[in-house]
């Protein structure tokens, strides 16, 4: 048959048995590649399996021009000897030449006598017209689909709402009556379906054959034919066209994107693909940043395991070392952070306030246990080294870096407001807060609790103490804050942390103030909270 066709060209290649025509016509898309889902098959090793590609772009006159891709191939196409960028389309011209791979064509309009005849494939095959879209509306809408899910995937919080967004951007735009995104379990090697779209959605028809082929590069199936060369069962899931492609980075693999179809033709299979393509490489990134947070998140909360633990440790040893005092830490963190609470500190206060507590005497490690255990008065000798273990404590944790917030309240929990406390004697709001705060914490739970010098007060006594000292020893602000707490919430951190000798009122206990004093004045009763 011969026929005028205005917008046919020909890709002629010359070789020593003649001329071999390949004919491109318009409207469309050649795709051009060893493997044999392509329009144009050029069976040579070196050639890619997804090459390159001819599209014809209209124009406003009614004509138009062929226009070249190089699909990322390993070696190359080349337009009169100039190599192409990967992905960036450019016009022939009637003589060009064309290297695709080691063979080389070259681009011609045809006479009008010109013989419409195929050459170049072993079993010529039928394919359908293809009704496409106009190049640029057809790369708008491919950049819509890839910025759809880019922006979809900013706000995903999780793997299965990127595969949401990944098939939901492939479904608005490919035309495909099946699209999916599939994972395939490591254990036994069944392919589960994460996310799918499309009329077919509930009743996938899935070729495992094409799936498991993925799993090793993208695989295009069309009428049949896919593309090592291989014949499989597609006609039996009665589809025309399948797109399989790999949702992976470097050697993470995440799962597929697996598109169908069925039917008439709607969408040319070359752009699909590529779609298909550039989303797999968005998602993939998407997934691997979702992992590399919940691997973040992981070893952070090991972390902090890891810090609890090491605290808890350290407050044991203190503990092993004044059995009698046993809980005194655990019950200053809960006094401490129940007092910030109620005086309005936020969050990131309270919580330094009850780690403050848990650690505020950790210097004790530094003080001899007969000192600590001695029932009696201390001398002024054994005094000084009870005195040392805010400097101490401080000392320890100063190079762990997540205690830098509460080394002042360390350091500084046995400064009185009025001046006169140690280690620096200073006053007011010159003590750090935390200092100011740990101090009533600790004088309360040292005055309701049992110690070897003396048993425990009630809690209303100890309350009334803390009034009674408040503007000298306590700061007057959060003395008042303890004193509106209720009761009960404060004698329930008492009751949970008595470990030691039951609470008794021996005939002789020195007062809280005594006890206070003494800290700072030898030749008093001398102790420590």
């Amino acid at each position: 048959m011969t026929t005028h066709a205005t917008y046919e060209h020909w890709l002629v290649h010359r070789s020593e048995t003649g001329d071999v025509r390949h004919r491109l016509q318009a409207p469309g898309i050649v795709s051009v590649g060893r493997g044999t889902s392509n329009m144009l098959v050029l069976a040579h090793p070196s050639v890619s399996r997804d090459h390159a590609a001819f599209e014809w772009a209209p124009d406003a006159t009614g004509g138009g021009t062929w226009r070249i891709t190089d699909h990322g191939s390993a070696s190359g196409t080349r337009v009169n000897d100039v190599q192409l960028v990967a992905f960036q389309s450019l016009p022939l011209s009637h003589g060009d030449c064309v290297a695709i791979g080691p063979m080389d064509f070259q681009f011609q309009r045809p006479a009008a006598t010109d013989s419409l005849t195929i050459v170049g494939r072993a079993t010529p095959r039928v394919v359908e017209r293809i009704d496409v879209l106009a190049p640029a509306a057809l790369e708008a809408k491919h950049l819509d689909a890839v910025l759809a899910i880019g922006a979809a995937i900013h706000a995903a919080g999780d793997d299965q709402s990127v595969a949401d967004a990944a098939v939901d951007a492939i479904a608005r735009i490919s035309g495909f009556s099946e699209v999916a995104f599939v994972q395939q379990s490591t254990a036994d090697g069944v392919f589960a379906v994460v996310a799918s779209r499309g009329p077919r959605a509930a009743h996938l028809r899935l070729s495992h054959s094409v799936l498991a082929r993925a799993r090793l590069g993208p695989v295009v199936v069309s009428d049949g034919c896919e593309a090592t060369g291989k014949h499989h069962t597609l006609a039996r899931l009665n589809l025309s066209r399948v797109v399989c492609v790999p949702v992976e980075l470097g050697e993470r693999f995440f799962g597929l994107l697996y598109v169908a179809d069925g039917g008439a033709f709607r969408t040319a299979l070359e752009p699909v693909a590529a779609l298909v393509r550039s989303v797999a490489a968005v998602a993939a990134l998407a997934l691997a940043n979702l992992e590399r947070l919940r691997m973040n998140s992981a070893l952070e909360a090991e972390q902090r395991a890891m810090f609890d633990g090491t605290i808890q440790a350290l407050v044991a040893t203190i503990d092993a070392k004044d059995p009698y005092t046993r809980g005194h830490s655990a019950r200053v963190a809960d006094f401490a952070h129940l007092l910030a609470v109620h005086a309005g500190l936020d969050e990131a206060d309270t919580n330094r306030a009850r780690l403050c507590g848990l650690v505020h005497d950790i210097g004790k490690i530094g003080v001899s246990e007969e000192v600590l255990r001695k029932p009696g008065k201390l001398t002024d000798e054994e005094f000084q080294q009870i005195a040392a273990h805010p400097v101490i404590g401080h000392d320890i944790l100063r190079g762990i870096p997540r205690m830098s917030d509460v080394l002042c309240g360390v350091l500084h929990h046995h400064e009185r407001f009025a001046g006169g406390g140690y280690p620096h004697g200073i006053s007011g709001e010159n003590i750090p807060l935390l200092g100011r705060l740990i101090s009533i914490a600790d004088a309360l739970d040292a005055m309701t609790t049992s110690r070897t010098y003396r048993g425990a007060r009630p809690m209303a006594d100890a309350l009334q103490e803390i009034t009674r000292c408040a503007g000298t020893h306590f700061d007057p602000e959060f003395a008042k804050v303890i004193i509106s707490i209720d009761r009960r919430a404060l004698q329930s951190v008492v009751g949970m942390h008595v470990f030691g000798a039951p609470a008794i009122s021996p005939p002789h206990v020195a007062s809280s103030a005594d006890i206070a004093i003494a800290r700072i004045h030898p030749g008093a009763t001398r102790r420590t909270a």
